[in-house]
């Protein structure tokens, strides 16, 4: 490593352009509580890493996601997808009663253990009891709405959202580019159910996937057919944090879907409390939330308001903080709030350099090192052409339905994670590769396909054993939640 000068007194090239401060009082001047680290560079507004061609970009249509039952019968065959969804429980069954590693009784109580419920369900209003929304008011509290700048706001929401158990907030303005570009076409509804598996996508009735149209009107509201955004002026807010890494590396489990940790408990109650947070201040927050289930494809988001950088893996994108892994959530808010903007950290540019997460696909669903550079044009899947994603981003592409299909016939109930677990980015602050990657891969990018052979070399990746994770001495929650924290000590 030193050799190659990336490791030792200074990182090697990284160290020339290091920022310099005098005291530990210039470095804390800013006052802002969401600083990136020095090797990360911001972006012009909407100008990500990956390249974009705003005129053929279009609202993604979740009808055509690649999880819908008629979208796998198109690729993969009608009869294929049928028998394995029919097999899919009883497969389940079996291994839980042979007490398989990792799918064994205690694996499905530590499943059934985070299946939470809530007295609230989600609405695209937010969260309901009994078909109502219960909210503290400034009137009710007897004082005015809150009133503060864009910018004290959006520190005010920082503060707040950690205390509720997210660690990052970006937010950006609800232009006519988000409008026309960025905002999903229809939530996903009961779009993907074996109901529709002869249905063109485009005949799933708005029932199933209600639209999500503009109106001028002074507050959103929903029928059964339709999602309502006010045509005012409104913001885009992205919460986000960490998930738990080691339930992903005990793929093939029960637990190996990581989101069904965080997104069961830590999620929720951000979602709540930011919700009655924002009421109880005067302001309005809406837009649904979970997979498929909100105004935006949440990725993208993380990625617009700068947490996140694109990744080859496509399915998800990769935080420069804590990785791959997010437990996340979009919401629309008339609340003013400072914009945030995308990032260049290097996780692009690596990306394009790695390919260890097509490497670990056990389904082939990403694309490896052998498809070349990242492109606009589309491959066909599996001799069809694509119609999973939106045209116009320069990028690598994901098989949404052979994932799926891959998931339903061999870790049923579960997920693969296998991407994820591999993933360079999900090794963890102490790992070596982890300590100089971060600063490095920014400034330095010669060293991009040294560092990713590294990541294969020290083997990071999931248990040899997934009865391994019982052993394991884990944080609360399964996450490290001061990634993001710079004050009280908790980084020392």
């Amino acid at each position: 490593m030193k050799a190659l000068g990336v490791a030792g007194a200074g990182i090697g090239g990284a160290a020339m352009i290091a920022p310099t401060f005098h005291d530990l009082d210039e470095l804390a001047s800013s006052g802002e509580l969401q600083k990136h680290p020095w090797y990360i560079k911001e972006r012009e507004r909407l100008d990500p890493t990956p390249e974009i061609d705003w005129n053929v970009i279009h609202r993604y249509d979740r009808r055509y996601m690649g999880q819908c039952s008629n979208i796998r019968a198109k690729y993969y065959g009608k009869a294929y997808v049928e028998k394995i969804d029919a097999e899919s429980g009883a497969l389940q069954a079996k291994r839980m009663k042979d007490n398989v590693p990792g799918f064994g009784h205690k694996w499905e109580a530590l499943r059934s253990a985070l299946s939470q419920s809530n007295r609230w369900s989600v609405s695209f209003l937010g969260p309901e009891v009994d078909g109502k929304i219960n909210v503290t008011t400034p009137e009710g509290l007897g004082v005015p709405k809150w009133q503060g700048t864009p910018e004290e706001n959006s520190k005010m929401v920082v503060a707040a959202i950690r205390l509720f158990g997210m660690a990052e907030a970006g937010f950006n303005n609800l232009d006519s580019t988000w409008r026309t570009k960025l905002v999903a076409k229809n939530e996903k509804g009961s779009a993907t159910g074996a109901k529709y598996i002869d249905t063109d996508p485009a005949d799933v009735p708005a029932s199933a996937a209600r639209p999500i149209v503009y109106e001028d009107v002074a507050e959103p509201y929903y029928t059964k057919e339709k999602w309502v955004v006010p045509t005012k002026d409104l913001n885009v807010m992205y919460l986000g944090g960490p998930e738990p890494r080691e339930t992903d590396r005990t793929y093939p489990s029960r637990m190996s879907k990581s989101n069904l940790v965080a997104n069961s408990g830590i999620r929720n109650i951000a979602y709540y409390s930011t919700y009655q947070f924002f009421r109880a201040l005067g302001y309005n927050m809406f837009g649904g939330t979970g997979h498929g289930t909100d105004c935006f494809n949440t990725p993208g988001v993380a990625v617009f308001t700068g947490k996140a950088e694109a990744a080859r893996m496509a399915n998800w994108v990769i935080s420069p903080a804590w990785g791959p892994r997010s437990t996340d959530l979009c919401q629309i808010t008339d609340m003013p709030l400072a914009e945030t903007h995308p990032i260049d950290a290097g996780v692009w540019r690596f990306c394009q350099t790695c390919g260890i997460c097509a490497d670990s696909c056990p389904s082939k669903s990403i694309q490896g090192l052998d498809a070349g550079e990242a492109s606009y044009e589309m491959p066909p899947i599996n001799g069809k052409p694509d119609t999973q994603h939106v045209a116009g981003i320069k990028r690598f592409y994901y098989d949404g339905s052979g994932c799926r299909n891959y998931v339903n016939e061999a870790i049923p109930g579960s997920g693969c994670s296998a991407c994820a677990a591999y993933c360079t980015f999900s090794t963890g602050s102490g790992a070596i590769i982890h300590s100089v990657l971060k600063s490095t891969i920014s400034y330095v990018p010669v060293f991009n396909g040294f560092l990713a052979n590294m990541g294969r070399t020290f083997g990071y990746g999931a248990f040899k054993d997934p009865e391994e994770w019982w052993d394991s001495s884990l944080p609360q929650f399964g996450i490290n939640s001061t990634l993001t924290a710079e004050d009280g000590g908790y980084r020392k």
